[in-house]
């Protein structure tokens, strides 16, 4: 593990370093993964940047062990590790999440204010009362503050729209659904600082191409609505 440890945190500074250079050059960046572990040096780069922002955060999953099995820079610890050491991460919006231990829970909800998390069976509950998920995607956004990164984890979606990603979870969201929430964002008044797209997996030996197809789709739409809360796209 110490081994694994230094790798990580060599790619993270190679990362960070990516990232600022680009963002330096006046860039809009876009991380690809590669597992969730992969953007914590975008995380960086951008509290350098740009000071204060939040964490959109889609996902099955809390991503928030201590270092899980030992791995310090494990893709299920990005956000504990982000909330600890970056102090510019002033609130994480987490949706999605239908995945974690005790131990995360304990930890989330210790965060306070700094943490809203809408859990999968809290939108699934709202969904069986009949409540409009226009007015759930709404309250999302409005949690958020002024400055955002979207870090997207594919598991967030429903398993059906990424079959081959490492961790499915039964659950999640349509991506029309994700996509409204990118669009309200963009159009909140919001900046999305950048973002990542993380634990996309095509079939092996390309048999199946359902869970590219859905990434590239998605990939292009984080894209768009990154520009259009910037000014640098318009809606059609």
């Amino acid at each position: 593990l110490g081994e694994a440890n230094r790798l990580g945190g060599e790619l993270n500074a190679w990362v960070r370093a990516e990232c600022a250079g680009l963002m330096a050059a006046g860039k809009v960046v876009g991380v690809v993964g590669g597992d969730h572990s992969v953007p914590y040096g975008a995380f960086q780069a951008a509290a350098a940047a740009h000071g204060s922002f939040g964490l959109l955060h889609f996902d099955a999953h809390s991503d928030t062990r201590d270092a899980y099995e030992g791995f310090l820079w494990s893709h299920a610890s990005i956000m504990r590790n982000a909330l600890r050491d970056i102090p510019q991460v002033s609130r994480i919006v987490q949706v999605g999440i239908r995945d974690y231990c005790r131990q995360e829970a304990e930890y989330v909800a210790g965060l306070g204010p700094r943490a809203r998390v809408f859990h999968g069976r809290e939108l699934s509950r709202r969904r069986f009362m009949g409540r409009h998920f226009e007015e759930t995607a709404r309250e999302i956004v409005d949690a958020l503050p002024e400055k955002v990164w979207v870090t997207f984890d594919v598991d967030g979606l429903d398993p059906k729209l990424c079959p081959h990603t490492g961790t499915p979870v039964p659950g999640g969201l349509e991506f029309d659904e994700a996509d409204r929430i990118l669009g309200l964002v963009a159009r909140s008044g919001r900046t999305i600082l950048g973002f990542d797209l993380v634990e996309v997996a095509p079939a092996p030996g390309g048999k199946d191409e359902w869970d590219a197809n859905v990434g590239m789709r998605l990939l292009f739409r984080l894209a768009a609505w990154t520009l259009r809360s910037r000014g640098l796209a318009k809606d059609r």
